[in-house]
């Protein structure tokens, strides 16, 4: 599927986190490494709901991260030095622009991606569904303003994508459920400051 997308940070944020892809695929033995695109990022292409100024790469093992850490990349250290990490499960690298995530967390549905034609490049796209579940299977016990967004926009404009995510949706859904009716104040203030589109 080949889409015309919305002017972004991405544009800057994309092309750096395919050269550490290449990374993966040159020092890790892997012809092509298994990742996916997916986060508010994908859910603005889909929809323009609102800014998105990061991009999230899922990968389905963390020993991928070793190899786009600047702790062990030269590549990864000559693009940024600003970066955080949990070598079992994430990498974090900071850019003028944005940031790009490399998160280990394999697809929670059979049906997590379509391949879209981004920049000439065919990429794995996460669906909204896989993308949901992501977020409310992860960090569903710490609600974020943006994923509460990202949810309230998903329910609204692809309500049958949710079913296939039912699973995921109810894991932390006592706590969730809790600090929605009972939002801490910076849940709010974050909340009025996202930068909405359409």
């Amino acid at each position: 599927m080949n889409r015309e997308l919305p002017a972004g940070a991405w544009q800057a944020l994309l092309p750096r986190a395919l050269v550490l892809i290449g990374e993966i695929r040159r020092h890790g033995g892997i012809t092509d490494p298994f990742w996916t695109l997916g986060g508010g990022t994908v859910l603005m292409f889909r929809h323009r709901h609102r800014l998105s100024k990061d991009i999230d790469i899922f990968v389905p093992n963390p020993q991928y991260l070793g190899f786009v850490t600047p702790r062990l990349s030269d590549v990864a250290a000559s693009l940024t030095g600003d970066y955080s990490e949990d070598p079992s499960a994430w990498v974090k690298l900071q850019f003028e622009e944005g940031e790009v995530d490399f998160v280990a967390a394999p697809n929670l549905l059979d049906d997590a991606w379509e391949e879209w034609t981004i920049d000439g490049r065919r990429i794995r796209v996460e669906t909204s569904a896989e993308i949901i579940a992501k977020k409310m299977f992860h960090r569903g016990h710490r609600t974020t303003a943006r994923d509460l967004f990202d949810l309230a926009l998903v329910i609204e404009r692809e309500p049958d994508a949710l079913a296939a995510a039912a699973d995921a949706l109810v894991r932390h859904r006592s706590t969730f459920l809790d600090q929605i009716r009972n939002p801490h104040p910076t849940l709010k203030i974050a909340f009025k400051a996202i930068d909405t589109l359409d």
